[in-house]
């Protein structure tokens, strides 16, 4: 009796574990199926495209720092947050308000303000190393995968219903209403 049972128990493990490899695999079923496993979501392999940013980010350590370690990772830290705003400035752009003041054949007052802001995720510190005269950098990359809307690249992920927006006074401004 017992044989009986380790026998039919066999059996039954062996039809199940079998029965899930005896499919034939074709081209069209891994890449076309349900749920797209080799492909990009939502579309063809036509309608997306990635994109890598590459950055080199620069710091120093500081001269007010407490201890040698403290300054190494001041720098550090200063060669990733370079690295940060050199992506976002490539990815969102820059926003430059400058103005001067001139009088009588002179520039009596210049001056230049930069600003830039984005939200990142995935950016990957490749490595960090010190190089000559204490100046420390970072490598850093950002994969970001672009879907086809009509004639526009959009980031993936943003949502679907997204569509840029600018106000008539300033085309560099969106509007949020």
């Amino acid at each position: 009796m017992k044989k009986l049972s380790m026998l039919v128990l066999g059996i039954f493990v062996s039809v199940v574990f079998f029965s899930g490899c005896g499919g034939v695999v074709t081209p069209a079923s891994t890449a076309g199926g349900p749920g797209k496993v080799l492909g990009p979501p939502g579309g063809e392999l036509d309608d997306h495209k990635v994109v890598t940013f590459f950055v080199i980010g620069k710091g120093l350590e500081p001269e007010n720092a407490r201890s040698k370690g403290e300054a190494v990772i001041m720098a550090e830290r200063a060669a990733v947050a370079d690295g940060y705003r050199q992506l976002v400035e490539k990815i969102r752009g820059v926003y430059v308000d400058a103005f001067m003041r001139a009088g009588r054949g002179t520039v009596d007052y210049d001056t230049i303000q930069v600003h830039t802001q984005s939200w990142l995720r995935g950016t990957e510190v490749m490595e960090i190393y010190e190089g000559e005269y204490g100046i420390t950098t970072a490598r850093l990359q950002l994969r970001i995968n672009f879907a086809k809307n009509g004639m526009v690249w959009w980031p993936v992920g943003i949502g679907r219903d997204v569509k840029p927006t600018f106000s008539s006074d300033n085309p560099l401004v969106n509007n949020a209403s």
